[in-house]
C-alpha cells in the first residue's frame, strides 16, 4: 500500500477520471469519500497490485 497526500483529493480525482485511468489500464478506482481517520481519500489500484490511497487531511 502506497498513500499520497495531496492538497486537493477532487483535482486529482477529476484529473484522473478525464485521462479514463480506470478504462485505459484497467485498474480499479473506488470514488472519493470522507474516512473515520480524518481524510478524504480515494483508492486507485495500479496494474501490478499496488493499492494507492491519494488523499487530504479534512479541516
Amino acid at each position: 500500500m502506497m498513500h499520497l497526500l495531496v492538497e486537493d483529493v477532487q483535482a486529482w480525482w477529476d484529473k484522473i477520471n478525464a485521462q479514463d485511468i480506470g478504462g485505459r489500464y484497467g485498474v480499479r478506482i473506488v470514488p472519493p469519500q470522507d474516512q473515520p481517520w480524518q481524510m478524504r481519500d480515494f483508492v486507485l489500484i495500479d496494474p501490478s497490485g499496488v493499492l494507492w490511497r491519494i488523499g487530504q487531511n479534512l479541516e
